[in-house]
């Protein structure tokens, strides 16, 4: 055991005196890190995490509390190394399956007919998200009817189970909260406050969760985030107090890794995973992301789902293409994994909103969503970001799970992905090409999408571009393009240079409906169709400008 740990002590002590006897520069790293803290596999459990604390150059090995193959190492002297190097040294040892930097990772929020049944709480009105009838959010914008999930009509089904856990691992839970409080998880199997660990799961008095920031056994959020995503997920329906959740009723497993900041560590992350994965819950919501790809984490999901477990992530708030550059968790390639959008209450995607036509599978309401705080922040409030949009979909989850008990992670994702209600914004840029309709899933209503017919369009030569480059700070109406009569229209880029996740051209019709929002780069793009005579486009850049700008050379008809 001791030769196994003198052989990761001596790499390192060679990586040192190399550091020293170069250059002293170390490559930049592309995410936050926790400074000298890294994730390492060991091949055994049968090696100790402790023979590595044989040299003073290892300040410390923790092994995790849910995997006795992973430890977390603290490296002294880390500034002086570069990641690269300790990565390379660790996993020359032949104990050593992998390691990795242990990433920062953060919640990701921004700072900004038949109707069913209406529950009694006092601020429904405000959850435009879960019944839109066009009332105005928090910034006095009118929504478009009918852009919503579809609660009421689903409510009319079913209201929720206590039999479905949903884990949110975030900044933990406000469990006191007079909304969520009948709603919290309770570990059955545990006496609080003995001391002990009397279901002998590794744990003591886990009686409502874990604080893997904190290493105790009280998840009471000391931020927000977590709160707000819960009270989205399971505000307590129809007692004639504050809001509502999508679920009446269900069970809310506070899972804390997110410190006060809203920031938390690989390591705490994983560990966060593994436990859900432990407690066995039905769904992991998770409003947060960060670093690059983790095997350690990637294997917690997957063995959440071979546990039956949906893992719901929010796509990011980067603005960026996720097919082209991964934002995680949402990216891993797991099965059990849902990927979600956020589109505001017009049904436009948030412009902030990362996407992805092979990466990001649903939209939902994200912007601007009222929900539960902390009782002493207080006790209900707006956010805005991929966050918010990620409970929706998690507490659909559980919904349609509470009606269709038997079915398998894998049925509750294909048939909340199969009902989406088609929205224009989101088309290209998501799998499903929809939005989130838990009434559409519960009733296996699957909504026709139209076409026009490929063989009807004419083209005509046009030209409408902005300046080059366009200026900072802009959000105007660039120019419209016309056609007497025309059913139907899209315009054709022969150049699009926008700085990527900064700047966007926006595509509408002439009601200003949000058809697309393009950024990046890319050449010879044809738009999505919009119904009727009039193609607007409009250009939004904030105060740096580091694109060309756009040229539309072409339009197309049918009449």
């Amino acid at each position: 055991m001791k030769r196994n740990g003198f052989l990761l002590i001596s790499i390192l002590l060679c990586l040192s005196a190399a550091a020293h006897a170069g250059s002293g520069k170390k490559e930049k790293n592309k995410y936050p890190v926790v400074d000298g803290e890294y994730i390492v596999k060991l091949k055994s459990s049968g090696i100790s995490a402790q023979s590595l604390m044989t040299d003073s150059n290892i300040e410390s090995a923790e092994p995790f509390m849910t995997d006795s193959h992973l430890v977390k190492v603290k490296v002294k002297n880390s500034k002086k190394l570069s990641i690269q190097s300790v990565v390379q040294a660790l996993t020359s040892n032949p104990n050593v399956e992998y390691a990795e930097p242990n990433y920062v990772l953060k919640a990701i929020t921004t700072n900004t007919n038949d109707t069913g049944v209406i529950p009694t709480d006092p601020d429904f009105d405000q959850n435009w998200g879960l019944y839109n009838h066009g009332q105005v959010d928090s910034t006095g914008a009118a929504g478009k009817i009918g852009v919503d999930i579809g609660g009421p009509l689903a409510w009319e089904l079913e209201k929720g189970s206590s039999d479905i856990v949903v884990a949110v691992i975030d900044t933990g839970v406000d469990y006191t909260h007079e909304e969520l409080k009948d709603n919290i998880y309770s570990n059955t199997k545990e006496l609080a406050g003995n001391g002990k660990d009397d279901d002998k799961n590794g744990f003591i008095d886990d009686v409502h969760g874990w604080n893997f920031a904190g290493k105790n056994n009280d998840p009471m959020d000391d931020n927000k985030h977590g709160t707000h995503c819960s009270g989205t997920i399971g505000a307590k329906g129809g007692n004639g107090v504050g809001t509502v959740g999508v679920n009446w009723n269900v069970k809310i497993m506070p899972i804390k890794f997110l410190t006060a900041d809203g920031s938390g560590s690989l390591s705490d992350a994983v560990e966060a995973i593994n436990y859900a994965t432990l407690m066995k819950v039905n769904v992991m919501s998770n409003s947060w992301g960060g670093g690059g790809f983790s095997q350690a984490m990637f294997d917690a999901i997957k063995k959440a789902k071979d546990a039956g477990i949906l893992f719901v992530a929010a796509a990011g708030n980067e603005g960026e293409d996720n097919d082209t550059n991964p934002g995680y968790p949402a990216s891993y390639q797991v099965d059990n994994v849902i990927s979600v959008a956020a589109i505001d209450n017009k049904g436009a995607k948030a412009s902030w909103s990362s996407y992805g036509k092979k990466s990001v599978h649903l939209a939902a309401p994200g912007v601007n969503i009222y929900s539960t705080l902390p009782m002493t922040m207080g006790k209900y409030g707006v956010l805005s970001g991929t966050s918010m949009a990620t409970p929706h979909v998690a507490g659909a989850a559980a919904l349609l799970w509470s009606h269709f008990k038997k079915m398998t992670y894998a049925e509750i994702k294909a048939r909340l992905l199969a009902t989406v209600e088609p929205t224009r914004s989101v088309k290209r840029t998501t799998i499903s090409g929809g939005r989130l309709n838990i009434n559409n899933a519960l009733r296996g209503i699957v909504p026709p999408r139209f076409e026009p017919d490929p063989k009807m369009w004419k083209n005509v030569t046009a030209k409408l571009e902005s300046e080059h480059p366009y200026k900072e700070n802009m959000n105007v109406l660039i120019g419209e393009i016309k056609h007497q009569g025309a059913k139907f229209m899209r315009v054709r880029f022969s150049n699009l240079d926008m700085e990527s996740g900064y700047d966007f051209v926006r595509v509408t019709d002439g009601k200003d409906q949000v058809i697309e929002e393009l950024s990046g780069q890319s050449t010879g793009y044809v738009t999505d169709y919009i119904e009727g005579d009039t193609v607007r486009i409009y250009l939004k850049s904030d105060n740096t400008n580091n694109g060309h700008g756009f040229t539309i050379d072409q339009y197309e008809f049918i009449d």
